[in-house]
């Protein structure tokens, strides 16, 4: 089975946009952590982060915004591969949407004739 590129399966845009943040939950080797990092890009069902410790699709971890301590909880649902440039990213979304990152996104329509 072929899979589909990454791009066909966004449901939305994402806009690079860095937001200091602590993710915290429990590593793949089972031990709890708390890390401080920033997001890549957001939309308006999660968001793409940097991290140093080694997740598994389908977990939950929680994000906390440090400029303003919004808290949510979020599912990780992409990784990025060992040895390529996605390598020590991790794609979440949200548990239950919500605004969130305090930016407007564009309407569901744009861009569409």
């Amino acid at each position: 089975m072929i899979a589909e590129p990454q791009s066909e399966r966004r449901r939305r845009s994402r806009l690079q946009h860095k937001v200091r943040v602590i993710v915290s939950g429990t590593s793949l080797d089972g031990l709890n952590f708390v890390e401080d990092t920033d997001t890549i890009t957001v939309s308006k069902h999660g968001a793409a982060v940097r991290t140093t410790y080694h997740l598994r699709l389908g977990q939950e971890v929680l994000v906390r915004v440090k400029e303003n301590n919004r808290v949510a909880q979020f599912l990780v649902v992409w990784l990025g591969e060992p040895g390529t440039p996605s390598e020590g990213k991790a794609g979440l979304e949200w548990v239950d949407p919500r605004r969130f990152w305090g930016i407007d996104f564009a309407p569901e329509d744009w861009g569409k004739d």
